[in-house]
């Protein structure tokens, strides 16, 4: 059963809701990527449905949203029941739920496998039109990262609903994002830098308006069953040549620590049991895999769009963090 606020939050945006638009229901939809998608989504005229554990606490603002065409819903994922009635009569349900630390309260296997087979279960009831899921670059690759593990047993649960997609990014960047605005924090008040594994991990960075563009224009796209496309940007680089070009744009003198795989395990051992967790053993397990485009999978082959080059669009963002007292 829904609880009395979110009927009340959803009764209220019906009344302003055009019966002729499209709903589309995003799940994990509070969260950074999430923010950027659905004020897209609202642009296009879409009425989207924001499932999250916490969206009324966010206070997102979405610029181009008319009154009533969003609705704010607090569900837990591994609520089957209660995402059964929300997702109801939603053209397309977008899957954006991930986890970076293996909680308690909310670890891999919750977030990530069951969170995926309720999302599964609900969309095969309701036969949903388009289900996207948004997996990450590298998860059938590594065979040692829980995080790695866990995200491709969901990619496997969502493949068994009719007109899925599995979308997997590269490392999402922009200006609320929690990887260049990270180690310019780290980079402001620590004189080392640390490169695991000597900083020669891979990455395709892809700005995060970029992704959108790329998750909009599937929507309405037709793609087999169970397709998987990944997305990064046109720059590939290195850990170490990131970390570089983001101490260049700061004017920031920094000494590099090159700390090998087995001994970055040891260290996050320690770190892990932090209040801010700096990195955790599952992240430097992920750091063995190279995070870059498989060219069969890319999705230029099947979209005509140009993502924008990492260094001009990081530029501008590493210039804002500058002018806003580095936060």
């Amino acid at each position: 059963m829904l609880n009395n606020n979110n009927i009340i939050i959803i009764a209220k945006n019906i009344l302003y809701c055009n019966m002729d638009q499209k709903i589309i229901s995003v799940i994990g939809g509070s969260g950074f990527i999430g923010n950027y998608l659905i004020d897209k989504l609202l642009e296009l005229g879409y009425y989207v449905k924001i499932i999250s554990r916490r969206p009324i606490a966010k206070k997102n603002f979405y610029p181009s949203a008319k009154l009533g065409q969003y609705s704010l819903i607090n569900c837990n994922v591994c609520d089957t029941e209660k995402l059964d009635k929300i997702i109801e009569g939603s053209f397309c349900v977008i899957n954006l739920v991930g986890v970076l630390e293996d909680k308690k309260k909310n670890s891999f296997n919750t977030a990530h496998i069951q969170g995926s087979e309720s999302i599964m279960k609900s969309c095969k009831k309701h036969n949903t039109q388009k289900v996207i899921h948004i997996s990450a670059i590298g998860v059938d690759k590594n065979k040692t990262s829980k995080y790695a593990i866990t995200k491709l047993k969901a990619e496997k649960n969502i493949k068994k609903v009719k007109n899925s997609l599995i979308i997997r990014p590269s490392i999402v960047f922009g200006y609320e994002d929690n990887f260049l605005n990270f180690f310019a924090n780290y980079a402001k008040y620590s004189p080392f830098l640390p490169l695991i594994g000597g900083g020669r991990t891979k990455f395709q960075p892809i700005l995060v308006s970029d992704l959108v563009q790329i998750i909009i224009g599937c929507i309405n796209k037709k793609f087999k069953d169970g397709q998987i496309i990944e997305a990064g940007g046109p720059d590939t680089l290195s850990f170490k040549e990131i970390l570089i070009f983001l101490l260049d744009e700061l004017k920031l003198k920094r000494y590099f620590i090159n700390l090998p795989f087995t001994l970055a395990s040891k260290v996050a051992f320690f770190l892990e049991r932090m209040p801010v967790k700096l990195i955790t053993r599952d992240q430097v397990e992920m750091l063995k895999t190279d995070n870059t485009v498989n060219k069969k999978n890319s999705y230029k082959n099947f979209l005509k769009y140009e993502c924008n080059s990492f260094f001009i669009a990081a530029k501008k963002q590493l210039k804002f963090y500058k002018k806003n007292g580095g936060h």
